[in-house]
């Protein structure tokens, strides 16, 4: 039986795809006579430098292969030391090679039987799939751990990948009907979370074997829309409002009865995915025992997608501008729930600026409306708390019932009826309460900007110095049900430094983005930065290299969403930075 057929009996909700044909894409075998021979392989996951190769092989009961390249060539395969007397598949190495997930019947108790698939009210002994975990350990591998509950919730959990974030996306249950899905895990905190199922097209296709980019910038999968259709291999892309419209590799990537198993290669630019195409009898390789109409890895360069122009891959471009509901200029600071289906954002001018709210069902924004709670006032950049129970924001509203606007201070002159203080709404079912003003102990100054709550409740905000009168990021821990006097946050080498603004910090306090006009940005520009705790304090920010202000940060901590010179919203994904550096909460 074909990797294909094998897992043929499930069915899945996902995508559409759209044929289009790229120039300049064409596939080729992978390892031919080393690694590609006689047999059923399929599922290429490399180690980060590209010198190591795990792939499943075999045609009913599956083991997981290991080979090495040395010198150009590949060592013969063997099976993975973790592998060999249970069936298992879908190999996905972590993008820093630190784990490996696999697919694998085995029992979930010591001494027990191989789990067995139940769906549809058929159950189909020993072929059961759930995911496993093992860690690098030197040069070799732990003992296999199987991952929770929450992530195997049902018999048939298959094809995983893995984000630089640690979340897996993956083919799963969905409690809500008997239909397999594309899952999503967001891994934080050291545990994984209840998979919610990623929207992806439109809901006729069937979906397997995602690929996701370490960014999570793109993704290629395997789809079709009819049982008697080929899978076929197509790559979207993440935008600000979802992935994008899925597109085909077309007709020189896809081939034979089935293109599957998406793995990414260790330069995240390389495809690589199993088929049982053949080569023609004109081509020079023909007659070579690997073209014998079994499953081998193919290769081909995702170059043609990625470097793209406008429209095609947004992640070529670290600014692309954000689109509705917060396409109009002026708008700012788009806070999201927990769960990414409602922003909260700031949209005006001055005076006129007021907080509005936009819902998405079936990957597409409601028309945005202003918020109940902000009609009169100045309401101005909304931070949601990491749970999404509440929302604080900033008004020049009065005090007390009856006063007049707030005045401030800022730029060096006082500003009438622009001054700001932090107000909070609460989440009520699906509406919020009326505004309450935080205590006199955070609002000490009428110039008190641009909030961020973390998950413990503290509040980081922006204020000026009482000294130097420049503005600096404030924290004002919440302990006891209060908060406490607000101190400066010690970021380092801010000497000399006009602003230090906006801040955004991640739920666990592990990370903060922020706008400065540090060095290397203009005096005269704000630019981005972030920087990273360590038990010692805050480390050296890092220029994230565009200029913006009022950062915000969405449910998955991987993207920034600010305001750039054109007034409108942009984005930019930190990933990169987040995989590189071990974050502490500070003391």
């Amino acid at each position: 039986m074909k990797l294909s057929t094998a897992l043929g009996v499930l069915l899945v909700v996902g995508s559409s795809a759209h044929a289009a044909t790229t120039a300049g894409a064409t596939a080729t075998i992978f390892a031919p006579g080393e690694i590609a021979g006689t047999t059923d392989d399929g599922a290429a996951a490399f180690t980060p430098d590209g010198a190591t190769v795990y792939f499943m092989r075999g045609t009913d009961s599956f083991t997981l292969m290991e080979s090495h390249r040395d010198r150009g060539h590949w060592s013969t395969p063997k099976a993975a030391p973790f592998s060999g007397h249970w069936r298992d598949l879908d190999p996905a190495m972590a993008p820093d090679g630190s784990f490996l997930l696999f697919v694998s019947n085995r029992p979930v108790l010591p001494g027990g039987k191989p789990i067995d698939e139940v769906h549809a009210g058929k159950r189909r002994a020993g072929e059961g799939m759930n995911l496993w975990r093992v860690n690098r350990q030197g040069n070799g591998w732990s003992a296999p751990v199987r991952l929770p509950d929450v992530v195997n919730s049902c018999s048939t959990t298959f094809a995983p990948s893995i984000a630089a974030d640690g979340s897996i996306y993956f083919i799963g249950c969905s409690a809500a009907d008997t239909q397999f899905h594309l899952l999503r895990s967001v891994y934080r905190d050291g545990v994984y979370h209840p998979p919610y199922i990623v929207k992806l097209g439109d809901a006729d296709a069937q979906i397997r074997d995602p690929a996701i980019a370490p960014d999570r910038s793109f993704m290629v999968f395997s789809t079709k829309h009819d049982a008697q259709q080929p899978y076929r291999l197509a790559i979207a892309f993440h935008t600000p409002t979802g992935w994008s419209t899925p597109r085909d590799l077309g007709d020189s990537v896809n081939g034979g009865k089935h293109s599957m198993g998406a793995q990414l290669g260790a330069d995240h630019r390389t495809l690589y995915f199993y088929s049982d195409r053949r080569l023609p009898a004109s081509d020079p390789d023909a007659a070579a025992a690997w073209n014998n109409g079994a499953d081998h890895i193919w290769q081909v360069s995702l170059a043609p997608w990625l470097d793209a122009p406008s429209g095609t891959a947004p992640a070529a471009s670290r600014l692309p501008s954000a689109e509705l509901p917060w396409g109009a200029g002026n708008d700012a600071s788009p806070a999201f729930t927990p769960d990414g289906r409602t922003v909260v954002f700031a949209r005006g001018q001055g005076p006129t600026r007021r907080i509005y709210l936009a819902h998405r069902r079936a990957g597409i924004w409601s028309t945005p409306e202003r918020a109940p709670f902000s009609a009169q006032w100045m309401d101005l950049e909304p931070a949601m708390a990491p749970d999404g129970s509440y929302l604080v924001f900033i008004s020049n509203r009065p005090a007390t019932a009856g006063g007049k606007a707030l005045d401030g201070y800022f730029g060096g002159k006082p500003q009438p009826g622009r001054g700001g203080n932090l107000w909070r709404v609460n989440r009520a079912g699906d509406g919020w309460s009326a505004p309450v003003r935080l205590p006199d102990i955070v609002n000490a100054s009428p110039a008190t900007y641009s909030p961020a709550v973390a998950a413990d409740g503290s509040l980081y905000f922006m204020k000026p110095d009482p000294q130097s009168h420049h503005l600096r990021i404030y924290v004002s821990q919440f302990a006891g049900g209060q908060f406490q006097p607000p101190v400066r946050l010690p970021l380092p080498s801010n000497d000399g430094v006009a602003a230090d603004v906006d801040p955004a910090i991640a739920p666990d306090r592990s990370f903060i983005v922020f706008s400065s006009n540090r060095r290397p940005a203009a005096a005269d520009t704000n630019d981005l930065f972030v920087a990273f705790a360590t038990p010692a304090g805050w480390g050296q920010p890092i220029h994230l290299g565009p200029s913006g202000e009022e950062a915000r940060l969405d449910p998955d901590l991987s993207t920034v969403y600010f305001t750039a010179a054109d007034n409108r919203i942009h984005h930019l994904s930190i990933a990169p930075w987040l995989a590189e550096h071990v974050t502490t909460r500070p003391r």
